[in-house]
């Protein structure tokens, strides 16, 4: 009995765990944060993002915004930190409605677990999916993994994993840019 109880509370920790990998401290300097590519520019090729967007037949196409800030929220259905950062993502996506193009990103590429989420949670924000390739192509190696440019599409700040605060983080920040 004491085998089976260690066996599912590990998983359980594994499975609570799973949505955001642990950075490897062995190749961090001590001084350095989430923050190291703040600054820099995203390659164009990076940046030029087209990705389907969910319960509508257009794609969405991230160079349309130059000129306007853009945060980008990375998630996978299956992760409960992305699900519970999602009021944060489409409050966000309420305050800045003409001034900051907010978007939310699932990996997968079936749109029904997606559609499910969004009635689940009664999303309001733009939603995309098939983001997987993106996803990668930017480097996230976890989720939640949230990436704000300012209007040249510079990186400006970078979150990785959930926070109760993400709503007040992100609009300290848009707010920095839009002054």
């Amino acid at each position: 009995m004491k085998s089976k109880t260690l066996a599912v509370s590990l998983l359980g920790a594994l499975l609570l765990g799973a949505c955001v990998q642990a950075p490897d401290l062995s190749t961090v300097d001590e001084h350095q944060n989430d923050e190291q590519a703040v600054g820099t520019e995203v390659p164009a090729s990076k940046l030029n993002l087209r990705l389907p967007v969910a319960g509508e037949e257009t794609v969405w196409v991230s160079s349309q915004y130059k000129g306007k800030p853009v945060l980008i929220a990375f998630m996978a259905t299956w992760c409960p930190w992305c699900k519970r950062s999602l009021p944060a993502l489409d409050q966000t996506s309420i305050s800045y409605k003409d001034k900051v193009e907010v978007v939310g990103v699932f990996v997968e590429n079936d749109i029904a677990p997606v559609n499910q989420v969004i009635k689940d949670f009664n999303i309001q924000s733009k939603i995309l999916y098939n983001g997987g390739s993106v996803a990668q192509d930017l480097g996230v190696n976890g989720f939640p993994h949230i990436m704000l440019f300012d209007k040249d599409h510079r990186l400006v700040r970078v979150w990785s994993g959930y926070s109760d605060t993400l709503g007040y983080e992100y609009a300290k920040e848009i707010d920095k840019l839009l002054q």
